[in-house]
């Protein structure tokens, strides 16, 4: 058998827990808005991508069993399996092993069959229904007075009388060496998916630097965001105190509207944590994939909430660039698992 690891490495554990832990993480820090981050049990702690490839081969007397394992990005879980017509039964208890092993991502599973040496025959000889055949057509001869003879010739020629059968593929000798083979198969496809991982997290946290560098200057900028609102509102006054003053709501509401536009002290605080979050989910345990992506539309809407309330010639092409790094990072979300 080629392709893999020993299958002895991922025997399944019927108590192992499911990819997202059933206990809620009390610490403060694990969660933004009112979610708690699920803490997980036994998870993978390596960022691993949804696409790879494995193949791997094994025999049996006299069958040459190729397993073809290939991973898709996928919002859930959607497994696949194609096996032969006599191995079909085999396909729910496949399908559970590949589910115990995967938490998110489609896989598709190709298991074809190659005869590789003599297949073992069998004659059958349907001895009732050749009994009948002799005796429904000496029956027709006697009553239609007919001539001729029936002859074993005559009889081999009848379809299905006698015929030769190829013997019964060994569901169980089939089924040990096919679940090692996707177990070795799978083993490659996760090895990809793990480079493919440290891949994508360096461009991750590249974009996340890149984010974080757009902050700062917003950050830097804000005082003077500030000071700008104010010295325009005091102008807005002084227009208003040279007048008559018809409206004298007016100074109220200009005092609110400064307030308001001006102070995006509290989104700087949360783009800060939501990417000091997003690091600590990198290094962390798996899966991984889901809650970056959660977390990159809290970021997006906090970066849309400074450039609304900002509305400064610096800080905007700044939002603008910020947004484009937010969606680079959520095209690379959506290939980890």
């Amino acid at each position: 058998m080629t392709g893999g690891a020993s299958y002895s490495k991922f025997k399944t554990n019927a108590a192992w827990p499911r990819p997202w832990g059933s206990r809620p993480c009390n610490d403060p820090q694990c969660g933004i808005a009112g979610f708690p981050w699920m803490v997980t049990i036994g998870s993978d702690p390596m960022l691993k991508s949804m696409t790879g490839y494995g193949r791997a081969e094994g025999a049996t007397a006299p069958y040459l069993y190729t397993v073809e394992v290939q991973a898709f990005n996928h919002r859930f879980t959607d497994i696949r399996i194609r096996l032969p017509r006599a191995l079909a039964s085999l396909e729910h208890g496949f399908h559970r092993e590949i589910r115990e092993r995967v938490h998110r991502g489609r896989f598709d599973v190709q298991v074809t069959e190659k005869l590789s040496g003599e297949i073992p025959r069998n004659l059958r000889v349907d001895r009732g229904a050749i009994q009948q055949y002799v005796g429904a057509l000496r029956e027709l001869q006697r009553e239609l007075d007919l001539r001729g003879e029936v002859t074993i010739e005559a009889l081999i020629g009848v379809r299905d009388l006698v015929t030769l059968e190829a013997s019964e593929v060994d569901v169980a000798e089939a089924s040990a060496v096919l679940r090692q083979l996707i177990h070795a198969a799978l083993d490659e496809v996760d090895s990809m998916r793990r480079k493919e991982g440290e891949n994508l997290g360096r461009n991750l946290e590249l974009c996340v630097s890149q984010v974080e560098a757009g902050l700062a200057t917003v950050e830097t900028r804000a005082p003077e965001v500030v000071e700008a609102y104010r010295s325009r509102v005091q102008e807005r006054v002084r227009a208003l105190l040279g007048a008559p003053l018809s409206d004298p709501d007016r100074l109220a509401q200009e005092a609110v509207l400064l307030a308001e536009r001006s102070d995006i002290t509290e989104e700087c605080t949360r783009l800060k944590s939501h990417i000091q979050q997003f690091r600590t989910i990198l290094q962390g345990t798996g899966p991984h994939g889901r809650r970056l992506d959660f977390l990159l539309q809290e970021m997006h809407r906090e970066v849309n909430t400074l450039g609304t309330k900002a509305a400064d010639p610096v800080i905007s092409p700044v939002v603008v660039e910020m947004k484009a790094d937010l969606e680079r990072l959520r095209e690379q979300v959506q290939n980890i698992e």
